[in-house]
């Protein structure tokens, strides 16, 4: 009896980007809630600190620097033009866009994180960390080694 051949499950191509920028932008978040939620800038509710960063920020922006790399990067580049391109999406979104509009959400409303006060270091650490960890997702999604790694660690 022949078996009919089953096509290769390619979904985890698809999976990849969106659960390392999730879990990228959130432990990301989780960094920035304790050191600039709690550490620097202690006054404030910190149950509404977290859900900023970690839920609002890290969940949702991690979920659509995802998406921009399945719909922008995936399949379209390869190597270091896609680790770039990545790095580049993530600056964009999240290094130049996010950071802005919490700078001025920070800076004007809320006042949580230290952005009227401290503007350069609130807008450098977020670029920094977008720039950084853009790479770093790139690296990890369109490497050889990355690819490996990803694939010893069961993603």
């Amino acid at each position: 009896m022949k078996t009919l051949a089953r096509a290769p499950d390619v979904s985890w191509r698809y999976r990849r980007p969106i659960i390392i920028c999730l879990l990228g932008a959130t432990l990301s978040e989780v960094g920035i809630f304790l050191i600039f939620g709690l550490l620097l800038f202690p006054e404030g509710d910190w149950v509404s600190k977290f859900l900023w960063t970690v839920v609002f920020c890290g969940v949702g922006l991690g979920s659509v620097l995802g998406a921009a790399i399945i719909l922008f990067v995936q399949d379209r580049l390869t190597e270091w033009n896609a680790i770039l391109a990545t790095t580049a999406w993530s600056t964009a979104l999240l290094g130049i866009g996010c950071n802005l509009l919490c700078y001025r959400l920070d800076a004007n409303y809320f006042e949580y994180f230290g952005g009227q006060d401290n503007a350069a270091l609130f807008l450098g650490n977020g670029l920094i960390m977008a720039t950084v960890g853009g790479f770093a997702a790139g690296w990890l999604l369109f490497s050889v080694q990355g690819m490996r790694l990803l694939t010893r660690l069961g993603f």
